[in-house]
């Protein structure tokens, strides 16, 4: 048992290099990330890194990050879409997505111990629709942004991407990506 968690705490250590390493050039903090088994006022009510079939309904996936507040920004009545296209974004087909420091695309994918992927969620989020809440640090204005999504142990949530459910047993990860970019990767351990 101690070397499974010795196992567990290298990889979360690992995750967290990964997080700061790939959040690092691109001007947002990544904050807090984890798996939990639900949300309290869209706050993890706990943390929790081990899901038991039979006494575990879901897994919550919750990231919390902060974004430059005061930066350059296209307005959206000068794109031509009101949204990011995710197929632009991931080939490079937009000319207006290097520029543009207030749209974000945050693709979120839950991987098997096999590395097939059970769930994957695309979310949109323009920073200028956020709310009016900002944060400080080292005087600079940050706007937090809440990336969450969940999967359940017994039912595939089709709205939440999830195309299978979490059967095999052991580890699985995490991505997120922002940007179509890596951002953060968190790990839990499905158990019987």
């Amino acid at each position: 048992m101690d070397k499974v968690k010795k196992v567990l705490l290298t990889l979360l250590i690992y995750g967290a290099l990964q997080a700061a390493v790939y959040a690092g050039g691109n001007g947002y903090i990544m904050g807090h990330i984890t798996t939990c088994t639900g949300l309290l006022n869209n706050y993890p009510a706990d943390t929790k890194n081990w899901f038991y079939r039979g006494q575990d309904k879901i897994i919550q996936y919750w990231c919390y990050m902060l974004f430059p507040g005061a930066a350059k920004s296209i307005k959206i009545k000068e794109t031509t879409h009101l949204f990011l296209n995710p197929y632009e974004m991931y080939t490079g087909g937009s000319s207006v997505l290097g520029e543009d420091t207030d749209r974000y695309v945050f693709e979120n994918k839950w991987i098997d111990p096999n590395g097939k992927v059970i769930c994957s969620k695309i979310v949109n989020w323009d920073k200028g629709s956020a709310s009016a809440k900002k944060i400080i640090i080292d005087s600079k204005e940050y706007i937090p942004y809440i990336f969450v999504n969940y999967i359940e142990i017994d039912t595939a949530v089709a709205i939440n991407g999830q195309d299978s459910l979490p059967e095999k047993q052991g580890l699985y990860h995490i991505n997120l990506y922002v940007n179509g970019k890596p951002a953060a990767v968190t790990f839990f351990e499905m158990k019987n």
